[in-house]
Parts: C-alpha cells; sequence; structure tokens
C-alpha cells in the first residue's frame, strides 16, 4: 500500500508540472464550448438547481448512452452530489456504473461518486474498491489528463480514502503552481479542499484560513450554492474552536445562499449547527425555535442522532 500512495504521490507531481507547462502555453482550465453546450455548461457551474431542471431536456435531445449525452449525465450527476441529493444520485448511478465501455471521464468520476455514497452507506471497503478503480484509470490516463481542476478531484478522492497527508501535500504544490491563476471555480474548489484536509490533520487554523479563502472565491463566482457550502463551512471552522458567536454569524449568513440555491440538506445542517450551539450556550428556548425550521424527515448520517438529542 505504502508503494502504492508513494507512485500516486509521483503521479500527481508529474500533473502539476504537466499542468503548468501548458497552462502558460495557454490551455484553459474549462474546456470551451460552443453556442448551447457552451450554455448548459455555465448554467452547471453556476447554478446546481438550475442545472437539474434543465438537463433532462439536454439529455432528451441526444441519442442515449452517445459521447454527449454521457456529457450531460455528469453535469446531471454532480448537480445532485453538489446539492447532497445522494438518494436520486444513487438511482441514477446504478444503472450505469456497470456498464461495459463507459468515456473514460465518465467512468471515472462516476466510480467516485459511487465510492462516496457506498462509504456513506456505512461499506468503507466497497467504497475502497471503486476508488481504488477510479485511481487506476487516472493512472492510465494521466498524460491526457494535466487539468488543475482534475488535480482537485483526485485529491478529494484521497480524502476520501483517508490519505488526509498525502492529498494535502499534493494540493499545497498545486496552489504554489497556480498562484496566478484567477478562475474563481478553481480557486473555490482548491481552498474548500485544502479546508477539509486542515481539519482531518487537526489544523484548525489552517482550517479557519482556507474555508475564508474559499468562501472569497465563491463570492466571486456568485455562485449561490458555493457560496451557501463556503459560509456554512467557515461557521463549522469557528465552531470547531467554541468561537460559538462567530459561528453563529456565518450561520445566520449562509440561510438565505442556502434558499437561493435550493439546497434544503444544507439548509437543515444549517439549522441543526445554531440548535447545537444554542444547547452549549444552554439558551434552551432558542433551540426549540430554531428546531421548528428543521425537515427532520429528510436527515441523514448524525445529523439525525443531532435531531433527537436536541429534541428531547
Amino acid at each position: 500500500m505504502k508503494i502504492s500512495l508513494l507512485i500516486l504521490l509521483l503521479f500527481f507531481s508529474s500533473l502539476v508540472l504537466s499542468s503548468e507547462k501548458l497552462s502558460s502555453e495557454g490551455v484553459s482550465i474549462t474546456p470551451k464550448k460552443k453556442g448551447k453546450n457552451q450554455n448548459i455548461h455555465t448554467i452547471c457551474e453556476s447554478s446546481c438547481d438550475v442545472c437539474l431542471n434543465l438537463i433532462p431536456q439536454y439529455l432528451k435531445e441526444n441519442a442515449q448512452y452517445s459521447r454527449l449525452w454521457f456529457a450531460y449525465k455528469l453535469y446531471q450527476l454532480e448537480a445532485l452530489s453538489a446539492l447532497e441529493r445522494f438518494d436520486e444520485l444513487e438511482r441514477e448511478l446504478i444503472p450505469l456504473i456497470s456498464k461495459p465501455d463507459l468515456p473514460e471521464k465518465f467512468h471515472i468520476y462516476s466510480h467516485i461518486l459511487y465510492a462516496k455514497i457506498v462509504q456513506f452507506n456505512g461499506q468503507p471497503e466497497l467504497a475502497l474498491r471503486y476508488f481504488n478503480e477510479a485511481k487506476e484509470l487516472l493512472l492510465a490516463v494521466n498524460k491526457d489528463w494535466p487539468k488543475p481542476l482534475e488535480l482537485i478531484k483526485i485529491a478529494n478522492m484521497l480524502l476520501y480514502m483517508k490519505q488526509y497527508q498525502i492529498g494535502y501535500d499534493m494540493l499545497l504544490g498545486v496552489d504554489e503552481k497556480f498562484t496566478h491563476f484567477s478562475d474563481a471555480n478553481f480557486k473555490y474548489r482548491l481552498y474548500t479542499n485544502l479546508g477539509h484536509f486542515s481539519l482531518s490533520l487537526g489544523d484548525h487554523q489552517g482550517h479557519i484560513e482556507y474555508r475564508i479563502k474559499a468562501l472569497h472565491w465563491a463570492d466571486l463566482a456568485e455562485n449561490k450554492n458555493m457560496q451557501a457550502i463556503a459560509t456554512f463551512n467557515v461557521a463549522r471552522s469557528h465552531f470547531f474552536v467554541k468561537s460559538y458567536d462567530q459561528a453563529l454569524t456565518y450561520f445566520q449568513q449562509a440561510i438565505p445562499y442556502t434558499k437561493q440555491a435550493n439546497n434544503m440538506n444544507l439548509l437543515n445542517k444549517t439549522y441543526l449547527n445554531m440548535a447545537d450551539i444554542y444547547q452549549y450556550k444552554q439558551e434552551k428556548i432558542r433551540v426549540k425555535e430554531i428546531l421548528k425550521n428543521v425537515d427532520s424527515i429528510n436527515l441523514t448520517g448524525n445529523y439525525v442522532e443531532l435531531f433527537k438529542k436536541l429534541s428531547q
């Protein structure tokens, strides 16, 4: 396992160097698209909710299982993942995940998404199998994928594989190599993932700093779902160091963004975190008031138990 991870880290380093070279030659992060394709690409980058409303028509207009159909399908799957609509994501993925002759990019990303789902459902060994398959595919196509955003997706995969130091070191290298990039989507995702790794490594100061940087770039991207997630993450970073008043301020700021993005799962989590803080502050009336806003039917994971605890 250690040898495998060392090879993977060397692979990442070569990708960063290749990406820097290509970028200096004028290759952009996002593939250029024209006409209608450009429109849906821009929409799906800026609004997951609107993307999900429009994508079915694009899928209908293209031959099922064609390369373009898979490209649009991936937009749909990533939007469902971003909005934490995991039940729907699983339903969409299951008919496709074992299909032969999937396009490389779809094959890799669908396996990463499915690995996250099965891990979320409490099957870490099966999740690792899918992550490893995605890793092997990435190693096989490394010469064709030297894009910075792909490196961030790889790091996110390492996060789920609990290879925290490797993923963190890799992203520090990406941050150094691409300091000149001003693409808000790229910077938001980079600092969001550096925030994840900092928390996992117990670096709370770094965690706060990266969350604030991610929020800055989310604001520049003018993407409501990114702003919702980034604001929520800043609040959580303060929560972890018991700066409760600061955390409450950011949780309050996250609420309108979650509503505008139609990210109801994140809205529920925001209210529950606020209620949890009021519980720590022994303000039981406020706890009850906040809990009235929570849709308990759609809660998942640890938030189910938190809701039960706070409701007592």
